[in-house]
């Protein structure tokens, strides 16, 4: 979508140039008129390929089996403690990364029975 909104940008900005230069031959007015609409189209054009759109926010919900108590976490490497920052959600599992030592690994759940 962006590079149609580019390249429409591009050929409604040199229609417009044509008209602006064109003025010089004659019926001034109406072709100034229409090269400035026209080089304005463009940049609106510019201006909607480059605004971002709706900022999309991701939520994951975890639903744990069985009783969850809350304790903190320790790196399985060096031992030091982590906070929430170290755990990220990739593809639906989640990984814990040590800030300290900068080792990375995937955090599973054990059954309970």
């Amino acid at each position: 979508m962006q590079t149609i909104s580019y390249l429409l940008a591009g050929l409604l900005g040199l229609l417009g140039l044509v008209f602006l230069i064109g003025s010089a031959q004659g019926n001034t007015a109406l072709r100034i008129i229409i090269g400035l609409a026209l080089m304005g189209a463009a940049a609106f054009f510019i201006y909607l390929a480059r605004s971002k759109g709706p900022e999309m926010k991701i939520t994951h919900q975890i639903d744990l089996t069985g009783d969850v108590s809350l304790e903190k976490m320790k790196c399985q490497s060096c031992g030091a403690e982590l906070d929430a920052k170290s755990i990220e959600m990739h593809e639906g599992a989640i990984y814990v990364k040590c800030p300290y030592c900068g080792s990375s690994y995937h955090m599973e759940e054990k059954p309970k029975w």
